[in-house]
């Protein structure tokens, strides 16, 4: 896969979601209430056709390449070792769509995780929780209608901060544009693979392939453009170099939300650890380098820690050897996640609805 030219970089940073932003204008323009998003949407479709039907029919078909069947080993490789894969994802990839300046900026402006961190975290996890169930992410399914649920509430994000002040396109870009976008696929995809091998997670070159097919289909429902979708890993990893370059530059408003993270989370589910302990494993997980930039304390008795536990991991994943000992695990990951989100969000389910800060 070819990396962006320097045009069409400069055009990806100052583009949304095309299609999702004409549908939110359509609601708007036709009196959207509260609620689900979705369902208003799929209502318009039925009632004016236009850009609503237009985008209910790019989202309900799948392209060739992307067989649900193929992606099953990507889901079981992430519900097999579900509490690493979690602190992966937490710790480690969410933190890395916080470092473009205008991403942070777009989610303090919203107060989505200033407000509520746990909250937050949670509603973003039920939707890691639908796509990784068997057949999450065929046509319709609860993953499937998740994603498209998320898609949405990014467009209605990018129409009220563009409503409510002078944002400035110039310096950053687009809100949650097209290279943050796929900043964050990378994050879902091969960078949490990167973090659950540090952690010492033995992933085979199939789930590998596979739990990158999964998130590259989910992304290209996300509104992503696929020509920043790179269909391998090798090229992902080519992709996330350039962006280390040209677009991942903490500043203080990421550093405001890592902290965040690290605060609201300490001592609390899913990981029950306190904050230093947190603080260690994104370290190890960023890496030494970002992990400074996002002025993330060194925590040297925590880190050394980690390394004996993770090389205990590693160590003891002879065990898949047992016949059917992989698909208890991916049976008891799967129990697990299901109960971590009910506990979460504690009875009031996610509502992918926008929230914003006063």
């Amino acid at each position: 896969m070819p990396l962006p030219t320097p045009e069409a970089y400069q055009q990806f940073s100052q583009q949304g979601d095309p299609l999702a932003d004409a549908v939110i204008e359509a609601l708007m323009k036709n009196g959207r209430r509260e609620g689900d998003l979705l369902a208003q949407v799929r209502q318009l479709a039925d009632q004016q056709g236009g850009v609503c039907r237009q985008f209910m029919d790019s989202v309900n078909h799948a392209p060739s390449w992307a067989d649900v069947q193929t992606m099953r080993a990507g889901q079981e490789l992430f519900l097999r070792c579900a509490p690493l894969s979690i602190a992966s994802f937490v710790l480690g990839s969410l933190l890395v769509t916080y470092t473009p300046p205008g991403s942070a900026k777009v989610l303090l402006h919203t107060g989505r995780l200033r407000q509520d961190v746990v909250r937050r975290l949670f509603e973003t996890s039920t939707m890691v929780h639908a796509v990784m169930q068997p057949g999450g992410l065929e046509v319709g399914a609860p993953g499937h209608q998740a994603i498209i649920r998320v898609r949405l509430l990014h467009a209605m994000v990018r129409h009220h901060v563009l409503a409510r002040a002078s944002w400035p396109s110039a310096q950053l870009g687009h809100p949650i544009n097209q290279l943050q976008l796929s900043l964050t696929a990378l994050g879902f995809s091969s960078l949490l693979i990167n973090s659950m091998r540090s952690l010492g997670v033995r992933v085979s070159d199939e789930e590998a392939r596979s739990y990158q097919l999964l998130w590259r289909w989910g992304n290209y429902l996300q509104g992503v453009d696929l020509s920043l979708l790179p269909d391998t890993l090798d090229d992902e990893a080519r992709l996330y170099q350039h962006f280390k370059r040209d677009l991942i530059k903490p500043d203080d408003n990421s550093r405001t939300l890592v902290a965040a993270v690290h605060q609201g989370l300490a001592w609390q589910s899913p990981f029950f650890l306190p904050q230093g302990a947190l603080e260690a494993v994104s370290r190890r997980l960023l890496g030494r380098e970002l992990a400074d930039e996002l002025r993330i304390p060194r925590r040297p008795l925590w880190s050394l820690a980690l390394s004996l536990i993770t090389g205990l991991h590693r160590a003891t994943s002879i065990r898949y050897r047992v016949p059917g000992w992989r698909a208890a695990e991916v049976r008891a990951g799967s129990r697990y996640f299901s109960y971590l989100v009910a506990k979460g969000l504690k009875g009031q389910p996610a509502d992918y609805a926008l929230k914003t800060s006063h």
